[in-house]
């Protein structure tokens, strides 16, 4: 199902596409039951809204898209890898993945990940990545991404990050009356959570009690300055 969507809402990266599309996926009542099948048919700057269910595929974004897991009344959108490849491979630029738990890639050390990125410019963000062999995996050619407010739990390997630039943290504003408050104390700020760096034996002290581990984590070239000890989603 496409429908016209308000380009003044939902801005599209450095596409210039002035007829972008929402597509929705669902296991009953709408076109598409699978993730594939939605952006197969998609035209860049394209919305695919994947609803709850559980999506037992391997899904390549080869065209920038935003990919938004949407919870319709039965929890967060499931994607299994089924233990094959990596889950979602994310080969286009300018993309978006938001909202999924994503499990069951491959086993093999050559990059089965939940996530796996070939490509720049993407935004990864409050998802839920859990036994896999990587939870995220970066190619040399994954440079200028950005991954903030995800649970990156009992993955073999947290993350492989072979690419350049990519930022593991950001700032979140707030609204209303949390809005006022951080006018005072400053934004509040958002890094990631790993289940192999959440508790101090792993390194992870806590000694201010703001929920965030003292000392950042290095990863790669990079690091993530507010790794959460506790789980975002």
């Amino acid at each position: 199902m496409r429908s016209c969507i308000n380009l003044l809402l939902i801005p599209i990266l450095l596409l210039g596409c002035a007829g972008a599309s929402e597509i929705l996926v669902g296991q009953t009542g709408e076109n598409y039951s699978q993730i594939q099948a939605a952006i197969d048919v998609s035209m860049p700057g394209d919305t695919i809204k994947v609803q709850s269910g559980i999506y037992r595929e391997n899904v390549n974004i080869n065209k920038p898209l935003n990919l938004l897991g949407v919870d319709s009344g039965n929890g967060t959108p499931l994607v299994n890898g089924g233990g094959s490849g990596s889950v979602i491979t994310i080969a286009a630029g300018n993309s978006t993945v938001q909202g999924f738990n994503i499990t069951g890639s491959g086993h093999c050390g050559c990059g089965h990940a939940g996530i796996r990125i070939s490509s720049s410019n993407n935004l990864v963000m409050s998802n839920i990545l859990y036994k896999n062999k990587y939870g995220i995996y970066i190619e040399t050619a994954g440079t200028n991404n950005t991954f903030v407010s995800n649970d990156l739990l009992n993955n073999s390997i947290s993350i492989s990050d072979s690419g350049m630039n990519n930022s593991w943290d950001a700032s979140a504003k707030s609204s209303g009356w949390r809005g006022l408050l951080e006018m005072i104390s400053g934004p509040r700020v958002m890094g990631n959570h790993y289940s192999d760096y959440d508790e101090v034996v792993e390194g992870c002290n806590d000694t201010n009690k703001d929920l965030i581990c003292d000392e950042p984590r290095a990863i790669g070239s990079s690091m993530d300055s507010y790794p959460s000890i506790s789980a975002m989603n």
